[in-house]
């Protein structure tokens, strides 16, 4: 089962090729985020939601941080883009290089950020 037509799932750009597509569960890989080799879906149990950067991408800006964020670096991955992944562990959000304003509009969306300033 898969959430792609929910609102909540949701493609920034430029679209990320080779990652889970927003809706879908987030398979189990081995990862390395600076240190042994982890089991992904075993960093991903602490509550919240959980933002994946590939080992090259750009850190995610500080109006995407809060304490419902956890954000993890996936250095085995080779890449700039990022996946966010909803406390259901189903992708969220994905982008294949920084989209700020993408990710930090989604992550007011789900209520995990205060809600973006609107602009005149």
């Amino acid at each position: 089962m898969n959430y792609r037509r929910s609102p909540l799932s949701v493609g920034g750009a430029p679209r990320l090729r080779g990652a889970p597509r927003p809706g879908d569960r987030l398979p189990d890989a081995t990862v390395s985020v600076g240190g042994p080799p982890r089991r992904l879906h075993g960093l991903l149990a602490r509550p919240g939601v959980h933002l994946l950067l590939q080992r090259d991408a750009d850190p995610p800006p500080d109006t995407a941080l809060g304490p419902r964020v956890t954000v993890l670096r996936l250095t085995n991955s080779p890449g700039r883009g990022l996946v966010a992944v909803r406390p259901d562990g189903h992708v969220g959000f994905r982008c294949g290089t920084a989209d700020p304003a993408g990710l930090t509009g989604w992550l007011a969306l789900i209520g995990a950020v205060a809600s973006p300033p609107v602009r005149p």
